[in-house]
């Protein structure tokens, strides 16, 4: 429970509204179980109603998960197309500050105002501790030993090792993050090639349930 309201939290949710609305919709599928056993006399029809909420509340439950995982790699993936240039900067001469200002011209809305508070972090604080922030923000060891490296640049002031450095660990983390999306596009097509197997099993579910309510009233008839 503990993970799930992270999770709800962590994309905008509410716990206590989300929570409410699972038992309202919970409610509707109970509630459309009733009328049907009400008005049809079946009990095998229970099992629509009851299967719908079994796959309604994985979904609604693991969507959280899904949509936090997803926002992380779409801040990995910027990172990765932001720091590209930054490196280009700091090549031209750029030093590490006005790099990361420049930067910002090519950020989405979120990931500038993430490099905004960098920016004013690292004004206020000479530490580690801005870069450690930020690179929190993407929940990767690898972002984080990065951003380490760009601090290093600054502390050390600058050189040539320091910025090998920064090149060799920016490098790693760009070729894990195109292998990464490598293989999520096989899985997408390997999901979708799933799809057409789902649906013949769900028609086959639905025919079979057909056939023993319209043998149950011809039962009955008889």
């Amino acid at each position: 429970m503990a993970s799930l309201r992270k999770n709800m939290e962590a994309v905008g949710c509410s716990f206590k509204k989300e929570i409410l609305l699972y038992l309202l919709i919970a409610f509707l599928f109970l509630g459309a179980g009733a009328a049907l056993w009400y008005f049809r006399g079946a009990d095998v029809l229970l099992l629509v109603p009851t299967a719908g909420l079994v796959v309604f509340s994985f979904f609604y439950f693991s969507r959280y998960s899904t949509i936090r995982k997803a926002r992380l790699a779409q801040l990995n993936d910027e990172f990765v197309t932001l720091f590209t240039f930054f490196g280009i900067y700091i090549n031209d001469g750029f030093n590490v500050y006005n790099a990361l200002e420049a930067i910002q011209a090519y950020a989405s809305f979120s990931f500038r105002a993430h490099l905004g508070w960098l920016l004013k972090e690292i004004e206020e604080d000479k530490s580690v501790r801005p870069y450690v922030n930020f690179a929190e923000k993407m929940e990767s060891l690898q972002i984080k030993e990065v951003m380490i490296s760009i601090y290093q640049m600054v502390d050390e002031g600058g050189g040539g090792a320091y910025i090998q450095q920064f090149r060799h660990l920016f490098g790693a983390l760009s070729d894990q993050r195109h292998e990464e999306q490598r293989e999520k596009r096989m899985s997408s097509l390997e999901t979708l090639a799933i799809l057409p197997l789902a649906g013949s099993a769900v028609a086959m579910v639905v025919l079979a349930l057909s056939i023993v309510e319209i043998m149950g009233g011809i039962m009955s008839v008889l």
